[in-house]
């Protein structure tokens, strides 16, 4: 089986196919370059909805090709009359795997899963910007480029912003997708971007989905229970700092009011664990930066298959940072790749682009579907370089609130001192261990009537970090 004929083109390989296209390699003949051409399966019915989504794919993806954590597209065109006039694009080859395919066998250590999610946040972030919503986010459209970088693709079943609310049908991929996208509360939204990223990075981290259960029971109504109604899980792995936990947790939330409210809170989120652990702190690459670091017009950088996702249908230019540290110690008790020696110098996902051959696994392409079958589960740039180190932002809070006690009679009065700045939409949770009574409140005191001991914990809770819990008894 061969591609179809391009002018200007010579057909190599075929990359892959999914449920809507397939992917080939080509080499462009002037100049001379491989490139990846994805083009509608000429069994898929071309109709005018599917013609619109590959038209909309094509302007997201150019409306947004300068940015190095997007996959660029050079260009796009109708094949002929013998083809079947079927639209194609013409993309950036990456050598596969890509993302999901690597970590299913080798997840990502701690700096190099902060790194990944810092910079797919920043391209996410832009594309928010930019009035587009991805809205299928997962580890396989998380590509690989020569040079080691994630690239973010398959903006197939983008939708604007202001216009998805108007959507007749919903696609989605299963194991990323928001509770809200499931239950049909929600056609896409800037806070379902940021779940599917959450449930992305985790993946890094672990290999696998989050609602995933090795061994267990990971069809598409399975996981679609838990994912509605179990808890948002942690990753289990000890050198994963609560820190990091508690955000991936965060982003996983049911409610979407819980979740970091953008792609950017959740970058700079990051970018705080990153320093609290003593890592050079990623760049955060988002185009225009008006309103991101104090109004500057400039791009800012933000310093200190058939498978598991397959999809279906529902009735800037960069300064890089520093070279990556590990502190000199792991901390007491932890254990994995996090507690090693530094490795020699590598890119950021930790793939030597020179060390070894990439595997031959087809894993390219857009709506790519790696295998057949009913189970969604189943399915790097070195050098010295400088940069002028921004601070992260402030007042995020990463310890407990000062919680003081007083009693006058059977009248007790708590009050707590916040952790660094409040800002607008922080609250506290509270809980009573006498009784099991809890709640939300967005003040700094609450006052109990009782004549037996009362103790009480309080904790901060912001978009992107919730404190420890802190108790006072009186």
């Amino acid at each position: 089986m061969t591609g179809p004929a391009l002018p200007g083109f010579t057909y190599l390989d075929r990359l892959g196919t999914g449920g809507f296209a397939e992917v080939f390699l080509y080499e462009q003949e002037w100049p001379r370059r491989k490139v990846a051409v994805k083009v509608v399966r000429p069994d898929v019915p071309l109709t005018e909805r599917e013609k619109a989504l590959f038209t909309s794919e094509a302007n997201s993806m150019a409306q947004l090709a300068d940015h190095p954590y997007i996959v660029t597209v050079i260009s796009a065109g109708i094949l002929g009359p013998a083809d079947g006039s079927r639209p194609y694009l013409v993309l950036r080859y990456c050598p596969p795997p890509d993302l999901g395919v690597r970590v299913r066998s080798t997840p990502l250590t701690v700096p190099d899963a902060l790194a990944t999610g810092i910079k797919l946040a920043s391209a996410i972030e832009t594309a928010h910007r930019a009035g587009i919503l991805h809205r299928d986010i997962k580890p396989s459209n998380v590509l690989v480029t020569t040079y080691g970088e994630p690239a973010l693709t398959d903006f197939g079943i983008a939708g604007r912003i202001h216009e998805v609310d108007a959507d007749r049908e919903v696609r989605i991929s299963f194991p990323w997708s928001s509770p809200e996208l499931l239950d049909g509360r929600s056609n896409g939204s800037v806070s379902s971007d940021v779940y599917s990223l959450g449930a992305t990075i985790w993946n890094l981290l672990v290999g696998r989905s989050p609602f995933a259960q090795p061994q267990g029971d990971n069809s598409a109504r399975a996981l679609s229970v838990r994912i509605l109604h179990q808890a948002p899980p942690l990753t289990q792995r000890r050198d994963v700092p609560p820190a990091f936990d508690r955000l991936l947790q965060q982003c996983l939330a049911k409610d979407p009011a819980h979740r970091p409210s953008t792609a950017l809170e959740l970058a700079r989120g990051m970018q705080q664990i990153e320093a609290q652990l003593g890592f050079a702190r990623t760049p955060i690459a988002v185009e225009g930066g008006v309103g991101v670091m104090g109004g500057s017009s400039a791009p800012v950088f933000a310093s200190p298959q058939g498978g598991d996702d397959a999809t279906v249908v529902k009735p800037v230019s960069i300064v890089p940072a520093g070279e990556r540290r590990r502190p000199d110690a792991a901390p007491a008790g932890s254990s994995g790749p996090a507690a090693d020696a530094e490795p020699p110098r590598r890119g950021v996902l930790g793939w030597s682009v020179a060390g070894g051959a990439l595997l031959l696994v087809a894993a390219l392409a857009i709506f790519f579907r790696p295998g057949g079958g009913d189970n969604p589960e189943t399915d790097p740039t070195t050098g010295p370089t400088t940069h002028t180190p921004l601070p992260v932002e402030p007042g995020v809070p990463m310890r407990p609130p000062e919680l003081s006690a007083t009693r006058k009679g059977s009248k007790v009065l708590f009050t707590w001192t916040p952790s660094g700045t409040l800002r607008d939409g922080d609250t506290f949770e509270w809980k009573r261990d006498d009784t099991g009574a809890s709640g939300r409140t967005a003040s700094t005191r609450l006052g109990f009537k009782s004549t037996d001991r009362v103790c009480l914990q309080v904790r901060q809770i912001h978009n992107s970090f919730t404190s420890g819990w802190e108790q006072g008894c009186a």
